[in-house]
């Protein structure tokens, strides 16, 4: 197995064609794919499954991912300092979706422990991605994360509530329960920002017997408070403190909010790293209990 073969999976992983990997590794598409058959001949076993124009990785391709960006890691790490040269500092990210306030944390303690200042903001799901193939070191992101070789953290829950018209026939005088909610038509923010985290919501919404739950469209946000109006769905907002829930898109003349029991759903953003990365460990753990983790996760 050589450095070369793991930098051409990573890449293929990332990219997800040949095509593209070739360009990023400035190679022809040719010798890239001699060498990922090279690889897995060497390993025996398949790290991707060809689809028509695109790679995906297998389920031993999936767990050999940190592997290959951990030796990678380390390769670098010798070169530098046989070099003489300085270690990279800590990569940073975080998703814009939450509150402004844990991100300001986030980055004043990362800042305190020799974090790059450069900060990466991408929804979850890229941010993760990035994480995967050795791009960045430390996120905040939404959890659940299911995917091996990270390492997750929990920060802070969220608390939730529901959007509706004036009119919705919703109960005011008390929280929301899920089984306020059976038979309503339900709308949510895309999925694709971190499917492991919208699933749980979906999964807890469909137990209460919610009628449907369709994903909205950032482009249609502008639109949405007529369509509620209009069909009489509600909207699943988080609400977090310096971020209030409805007044980015919705009129609140029109349209009111129903705080939803706590515990009745739950969800958590935190910080992900990868499990292997050494280099940046004490790094990671300072930031870690910079941010108070052992107090456990608190309401957003």
């Amino acid at each position: 197995m050589e450095f070369s073969q793991l930098r051409a999976f990573v890449a293929v992983s990332r990219e997800g064609t040949i095509t593209a990997a070739a360009e990023k590794l400035r190679i022809t598409p040719s010798p890239l794919s001699r060498t990922i058959r090279e690889l897995e001949r060497g390993l025996g076993r398949d790290l991707f499954e060809r689809k028509y124009h695109r790679f995906e990785r297998t389920s031993f391709g999936d767990e050999f991912l940190p592997l290959a960006v951990e030796m990678l890691a380390q390769a670098e790490h010798a070169q530098r300092f046989a070099d003489g040269r300085d270690q990279p500092r800590l990569r940073i990210g975080g998703t814009p979706w939450t509150s402004t306030v844990l991100t300001q944390r986030f980055t004043d303690a990362a800042g305190d422990h020799g974090a790059d200042p450069e900060f990466v903001s991408e929804s979850s799901s890229v941010l993760i991605d990035a994480m995967r193939h050795g791009e960045l070191d430390l996120a905040l992101v939404h959890l659940p994360i299911q995917a091996p070789g990270l390492r997750t953290v929990p920060l802070a829950r969220y608390r939730y509530a529901v959007a509706s018209a004036i009119d919705s026939g919703l109960p005011d005088d008390r929280p929301l329960v899920l089984a306020d909610l059976s038979g309503r038509d339900l709308l949510t923010m895309p999925g694709n920002l971190q499917p492991a985290f919208i699933g749980g919501v979906y999964d807890a919404l469909s137990g209460a017997g919610v009628g449907s739950v369709a994903e909205v469209d950032l482009r249609d946000l502008i639109g949405l408070e007529a369509r509620m109006r209009r069909t009489g769905e509600l909207m699943l907002i988080a609400v977090v403190k310096d971020m209030p829930p409805a007044a980015r898109f919705l009129d609140g003349k029109k349209i009111t909010t129903h705080p939803i029991a706590e515990g009745e759903l739950i969800s958590e953003v935190g910080l992900v790293s990868r499990s292997g990365d050494f280099l940046h460990r004490d790094a990671i753990d300072g930031v870690v209990s910079a941010l108070d983790v052992d107090a456990g996760p608190r309401n957003l």
